[in-house]
């Protein structure tokens, strides 16, 4: 009898370990990103120098999404950045901020080129 509980007790521990080995960790990196926070990016953002004068930023389908001229696709949080967004891999936008930490302007890194767009303000 003394066999069989050890035995048992063996194998409960083994199979304890190796389930605790499988269970996924939480990582000490916050999210960067939360469509709740969506509002502080959308808008219009205006640009000299492109074939377009604007670029929009929406929420669609519960991500952030760009457009403008020809160009639109959703934009993908770079992992660890903050207010850094990739677009299509092709592009990345980085969300500039004022001393009293509101969005004022989008800057649109493409093709080794740099872009700074300022925010419209929204008439009421």
């Amino acid at each position: 009898m003394k066999k069989i509980t050890m035995i048992f007790l063996a194998a409960f521990v083994l199979l304890t370990l190796q389930s605790f080995a499988q269970t996924t960790k939480m990582t000490d990196s916050a999210a960067v990103f939360s469509i709740a926070d969506s509002a502080t990016f959308t808008g219009k953002y205006k640009y000299e120098n492109l074939p377009f004068e604007y670029m929009t930023v929406s929420v669609q389908d519960g991500k952030l999404y760009y457009s403008g001229g020809e160009y639109s696709g959703p934009l993908t949080p770079v992992k660890d950045k903050k207010d850094v967004f990739d677009g299509n891999d092709n592009s990345v936008f980085t969300f500039v901020r004022d001393n009293d930490n509101k969005v004022t302007a989008m800057q649109i890194d493409y093709q080794g080129e740099s872009y700074m767009g300022k925010r419209e303000q929204e008439v009421k």
